[in-house]
């Protein structure tokens, strides 16, 4: 019989490893740190504040690290493009949005970036768009009007809808208004850490019941613990999430920032007024023992199946739920 390292790392090794979303400054390092973690994809932040213009430069250059990264990362549109990354030893590549700020007020330009690879767009980013609240709204209103035509056309171009930074009522609205399942990427409940970004068990179990999948963040800030907590604390999240709506609706969104340097932070953070972050941060970042960066994600593994999660649940929340939620929103 195997003993436990062995066994985690077979596991790690036959599972689909989907990271739910990562906001890192991508390049050739953390490419390498992501391959050595034996990630099969992520969802990788190609905008957070930025508009139209600014979100094609973006996906022009990730076109460039695409031609000088191909021995590491490929690009995905489909779910077969997950499957064939992981034959290949690669890692997938998703891109989405944080913000829906890159369609600006028209909604035909969801189609567009649909066309050029986007396949998760979150609906608002801390403070309220043309679509809604974001969760550092001193209001909490819902969704507009424009907001609901933005779901419809979400759902119908098959893009998975993301509501990990939307406020409270427009969480609600959403789930209750898209007709396809949606996602909280990466956030974790505020249950265990009263934190704006973190979400409402009523949210988290709404969200379940359409079908959806949250991934368990380990960002500091959104952690009993802090920037003490270690890979355990994360397993804590995941326990409570299972516990709460199921093994099936549950997977990892680790929110890695990976290089990004403190400027970053705060302009992200920053409202529109420029005045100051509007969610104070210690810097600098020290994510949880154990999982320090994207290269430890076998650790994971472990620490799941030494918490004693059977290797078929420790699949699906490795990868295998977030690969079933895409199964089932995205669209050719």
């Amino acid at each position: 019989m195997k003993n436990q390292e062995a066994l985690s790392a077979d596991v790690h090794a036959e599972a689909i490893v989907i990271d739910g979303l990562q906001i890192s400054k991508f390049d050739r390092p953390v490419f390498e740190a992501l391959s050595a973690g034996g990630l099969t994809a992520v969802n990788a932040t190609v905008a957070v504040l930025e508009g139209f213009r600014e979100t094609i430069t973006t996906i022009a250059e990730w076109h460039r690290l695409f031609e000088e990264n191909h021995s590491l990362i490929t690009p995905v549109r489909s779910v077969d493009d997950i499957r064939r990354a992981k034959e290949a030893g690669k890692v997938g590549i998703i891109f989405g949005f944080q913000n829906t700020s890159p369609i600006e007020d028209d909604l035909r330009l969801l189609s567009i970036f649909k066309e050029l690879g986007v396949r998760v767009i979150q609906l608002t980013y801390m403070e309220r768009n043309y679509v809604g609240d974001g969760c550092l709204e001193r209001t909490n209103c819902g969704l507009s009007e424009f907001g609901l035509e933005v779901i419809e056309e979400m759902n119908r171009l098959g893009l998975l809808i993301d509501l990990s930074h939307v406020g409270d009522r427009t969480t609600m609205e959403a789930i209750e208004a898209s007709e396809k399942p949606v996602a909280f990427t990466h956030a974790n409940p505020r249950s265990l850490h009263d934190h704006p970004r973190n979400k409402t068990d009523e949210a988290i179990q709404a969200l379940a019941d359409k079908g959806g999948v949250i991934g368990a963040n380990i960002f500091p800030p959104f952690l009993a613990t802090g920037s003490q907590a270690t890979v355990e604390d994360v397993v804590d999240v995941i326990d409570y999430l299972v516990d709460l709506v199921g093994v099936n609706h549950v997977g990892i969104g680790t929110d890695f920032t990976e290089g990004q340097p403190r400027e970053v932070f705060d302009y992200w953070l920053t409202g529109k007024s420029g005045k100051g972050p509007r969610m104070p941060l210690d810097y600098p970042i020290v994510n949880p023992q154990g999982i320090r960066s994207a290269a430890d994600f076998p650790n994971l593994t472990e620490a799941l199946i030494s918490r004693g999660y059977p290797t078929s649940e420790v699949k699906k929340i490795l990868g295998g739920n977030w690969m079933r939620l895409f199964e089932e929103v995205w669209t050719d």
